[in-house]
């Protein structure tokens, strides 16, 4: 997906180091956020680089975007693992995991596990099904440049790593057409504006 310049890429590694070193300073804080629908988000917050306000915003707009993309697509109660994390460090994964020594918005790493749900039994712990790392700045940057709420933008983000996590990918025409589909109809239940809209497909292919 090229539509900003921080766009998400799938990775394919389910062992991110999430929790940088832990000098005396150390700014995370990690907490467990549980959904109504019985997700649990397990995050790891850089404080120093999030504000209050912001995190307040993830907190209740990732909890009904989770509830709402596993209801949309018949999954159970997911487990996801996440950083919000300041430029800096996503700087640090981009170049770790893909090389590019640039900050990007998400990053998605998926469970290396497959995604068998159909074995889940109703009432039972949640499908672990990777992590995502999410970067303030360059939300706040590309909502601005865009002209979107930075609360909109971070929970399109959000619902777009999930849908990587999920199997989702961009490698194709065919391929994004299908993931901006199923982003779009979950944003819409989420009264959200179509982020693609004005966009060709091809631009949303990764290069």
């Amino acid at each position: 997906m090229q539509q900003t310049s921080g766009a998400c890429t799938i990775t394919g590694v389910s062992d991110i180091p999430l929790e940088p070193d832990s000098p005396d300073d150390d700014p995370f804080q990690s907490t467990v956020w549980q959904t109504d629908g019985g997700s649990l988000l397990e995050m790891m917050i850089d404080t120093d680089s999030w504000p209050d306000a912001a995190v307040a915003q993830a907190r209740a707009r990732f909890c009904v975007a989770t509830d709402v993309f596993c209801a949309t697509f018949g999954k159970p109660s997911i487990q996801v693992g996440a950083l919000l994390c300041d430029n800096s460090r996503m700087r640090d994964l981009n170049l770790q995991f893909l090389g590019k020594d640039s900050p990007t918005n998400v990053l998605s790493f998926p469970d290396d596990s497959p995604l068998d749900d159909s074995a889940v039994p109703a009432g039972t712990s949640p499908l672990a099904v990777g992590e995502l790392a999410l970067a303030y700045g360059q939300l706040a940057a590309e909502a601005n440049e865009e002209d979107k709420s930075l609360a909109d933008h971070m929970t399109h983000l959000w619902v777009h790593g999930l849908a990587h996590l999920f199997g989702f990918d961009h490698e194709t025409v065919g391929e994004a057409e299908e993931m901006e589909a199923a982003e779009t109809a979950i944003l819409a239940r989420l009264g959200i504006a179509d982020p693609y809209a004005g966009f060709h497909v091809e631009d949303k292919v990764k290069t």
